[in-house]
């Protein structure tokens, strides 16, 4: 089965690839699947010299380029370069200039120093600068694309520079092994990730509940008047206060996990404590957020203006009730108390 694994994980990142909509991750599967042929001359009939480059350049075009998806406008440029990439190495092929091997033959170092491969060093060089050129990028952009990019890479090396049929083979697996767990990873994160916030969302919230069996203390945070705050100031200003928020109570003491519930509204949740034990923890988040200046206005030509931003929170405990529902409707029930009773403070219900 070996052999033959490499296509199914091909089919397997295309799928995925169409999938999720990724036109980063069909491409680099693509790549790596030309790589692992490219011993068979017949393909396209394109030297091992050629196909090394274009494999390369195109990897270095899917790490530069932001992700875009795979059909729609958008997702043009990547199609257009990639082609392009394709189009000029077949003709290439087809008409062999003496430039081109010229090019290829071109020694920097001498041969005594050059054993490790027989590839040209022409081509070992431009395959360290689309390294070095996909390093920083990723370093700068901290983009999934570019850190799948820099792991095809990689094995394309290994790919072009062993011989025997077997390593290929599984150097090709590795590399596509690990563009799906990338893709998987990247899936898992937008399902349970707020993407705002860096905070884990509402899915990740419930299964946690789901999974407590024990007692457990849990708080529902609002953000006070945040819609006239937005009327105000403006969305963009509005997600840097729930930034700034989801920074705080994700700094919250005793053991508390932050979640973004939705909207302005976020939750703490306390394993094995009861809402009396926490209460210290929430009102130092309430203390923190409030004494914290957020300053608006903060564009060229405006004058900068320091308002303050406060939260409501009201706690709950799992005793006494039958469900995690239960647990959150008495904790909404709380909150509203607290904002009821003037706001910027906590309310703890049984």
């Amino acid at each position: 089965m070996v052999p033959y694994l490499p296509y199914f994980l091909a089919l397997f990142v295309t799928v995925v690839a169409l999938y999720f909509n990724t036109s980063s991750l069909f491409y680099l599967g693509l790549i790596i699947m030309l790589a692992l042929f490219g011993d068979d001359k017949g393909l396209w009939a394109i030297s091992i010299e050629l196909l090394f480059v274009v494999c390369c350049l195109m990897t270095l075009a899917v790490s530069l380029l932001p992700e875009r998806g795979l059909f729609g406008w958008a997702s043009l440029p990547v199609h257009i370069i990639n082609l392009s990439l394709l189009g000029l190495t077949q003709g290439l092929a087809t008409r062999q200039p003496d430039w081109l091997s010229e090019l290829f033959e071109y020694n920097l170092l001498l041969a005594d120093y050059w054993v490790a491969t027989e590839l040209p060093q022409v081509l070992v060089l431009l395959w360290l600068l689309c390294c070095a050129i996909t390093s920083l990028w990723l370093f700068f952009k901290q983009q999934r694309g570019s850190f799948n990019a820099l792991i095809t890479l990689l094995g394309l090396l290994s790919l072009f520079i062993t011989d025997g049929a077997l390593i290929n083979t599984l150097t090709a697996i590795a590399a596509l092994l690990i563009l799906l767990l990338s893709a998987l990873q990247n899936a898992w994160h937008l399902a349970y990730v707020d993407e705002l916030t860096a905070l884990p969302g509402r899915r990740a919230l419930e299964e946690r509940l789901q999974r407590s069996l024990g007692i457990y203390a849990l708080a529902m945070v609002d953000v006070d008047h945040f819609k006239n705050f937005n009327d105000t100031y403006g969305h963009d200003v509005g997600d840097d206060v729930l930034r700034m928020i989801a920074a705080k109570i994700g700094e919250v003491a005793g053991g508390g996990v932050a979640y973004r519930y939705g909207g302005e509204e976020f939750t703490i949740f306390f394993n094995n404590h009861s809402a009396s034990e926490v209460k210290q923890h929430l009102q130092a988040v309430i203390d923190d957020v409030a004494t914290t200046p957020f300053v608006v206005n903060r564009r060229k030509g405006q004058k900068p203006k320091a308002v303050q931003v406060t939260v409501s929170i009201g706690v709950t405990d799992s005793i006494g009730h039958a469900n995690a529902s239960d647990t959150i409707k008495t904790a909404d029930q709380a909150l509203y108390t607290a904002k009821k009773k003037g706001r910027n403070r906590l309310h703890t219900r049984a």
